[in-house]
């Protein structure tokens, strides 16, 4: 793997570590991170997990914890908001929670020009893409032989 990866130093004399795999312009100047980031390439699972009957295995030492704290700890993130105390299993997904619901924060903005709505949710924000930017009518109307195309 580390074929495809090598050093090259630049006209400013910068030494830069770069991978060399096609389409992929990733670049550092530490050789960890390159060492790291080569992962993201390869399909080898080595994290493997140590209990016992479980045969889960992982390509990233942070999924491998994770795992653990879900399945094994039955570790849970509870929302102290208000009395909410719903629990998650990711302090990602708590703080999420804690922004949609409690702050009505809304993450997810529309980047089509002159558009700019927002929303709490991805999954919103693509439904809204599809129906108002998008030109693809999936939907197709069966009520009394119709036919017509719709979002």
């Amino acid at each position: 793997m580390l074929s495809n990866h090598n050093t090259i130093n630049t006209l400013n004399t910068y030494h830069y570590f770069h991978c060399f795999w096609p389409k992929f312009q990733y670049k550092t100047k530490d050789e960890r991170q390159l060492t790291q980031y080569q992962w993201t390439h390869s399909s080898i699972k080595q994290f493997k997990c140590n209990y016992i009957n479980c045969n889960s295995i992982y390509k990233w030492k942070s999924q491998l914890n994770q795992h653990i704290n879900k399945i094994h700890l039955n570790v849970r993130y509870v929302c102290v908001w208000s009395e909410c105390h719903k629990q998650f299993t990711t302090k990602g997904d708590l703080n999420q929670h804690k922004s949609c619901v409690h702050l009505n924060e809304k993450l997810y903005k529309c980047n089509e020009e002159n558009c700019g709505k927002k929303f709490k949710e991805r999954q919103h924000l693509t439904q809204h893409k599809q129906c108002m930017h998008s030109s693809e009518k999936p939907f197709i109307c069966h009520f009394n032989d119709c036919d017509k195309h719709i979002h």
